[in-house]
């Protein structure tokens, strides 16, 4: 369960959420100070047992940069990062040009790596068809880097699907009163991060749906 600072749950959600799947997005989905990354995964959880207030999901957003990653890493950080890719072996499907599956991955050391503690917290929605709302997004402050390698690897699978010069993310449009900004602590107790969120109206095919995206340092 990805929980707001010091255990408390803003949103009266559920405390526990199982894995069920992650993707990704060219450039990001999220932008930060108007900023839009290389590439952003989304990892979506979904709820044990009764779903509470409504969300049925949980979703963490993590970004990445091939030249702006958001401070210096250290080598073994980078070797985690590096070998995450690896196991995707998107090159794989980009030669065969249809989806290629893989044994294993290294998604739970990832997951030991990243600072889930300084993140974004808010209220929003899924980013596909049917678009459905109640969705706990937590998305990362740290921006990871990327090598332009498995970049390039991911943009080839892009353009397999004609979504290349596009990319697969979605608008960001301004604020409604439907949902309120989240204050969010950091580890220390230090500096306060406000949240100025942003509904994205997701162009989706059977109407549209809004979910929060733009965030502010």
């Amino acid at each position: 369960m990805f929980e707001s600072q010091h255990g408390k749950n803003y949103y009266g959600a559920n405390e526990r959420y199982s894995g069920a799947q992650f993707h990704f997005h060219h450039g990001s989905e999220h932008t930060i100070n108007g900023m839009r990354q290389d590439l952003e995964m989304h990892t979506v959880h979904l709820a044990d047992g009764a779903v509470q207030n409504g969300f049925f999901a949980s979703a963490m957003g993590i970004m990445f940069s091939v030249n702006d990653p958001s401070r210096e890493f250290k080598p073994e950080e980078v070797a985690v990062i590096d070998k995450f890719f690896d196991d995707l072996d998107w090159e794989k499907t980009t030669k065969t040009k249809k989806l290629v599956m893989v044994d294993e991955v290294s998604y739970g050391e990832l997951m030991m790596m990243v600072d889930m503690n300084n993140r974004w917290t808010y209220k929003g929605s899924v980013t596909t068809p049917p678009c459905a709302e109640n969705v706990y997004w937590n998305v990362l402050r740290t921006v990871y880097p990327i090598k332009q390698m498995h970049l390039d690897q991911f943009k080839e699978i892009l353009k397999i699907g004609n979504m290349l010069e596009t990319g697969n993310w979605r608008e960001i449009q301004p604020l409604t009163e439907a949902h309120n900004p989240t204050i969010v602590m950091s580890p220390e107790g230090g500096s306060v991060v406000i949240l100025i969120l942003f509904i994205v109206f997701l162009l989706c095919t059977i109407g549209s749906c809004a979910r929060l995206g733009m965030l502010q340092q």
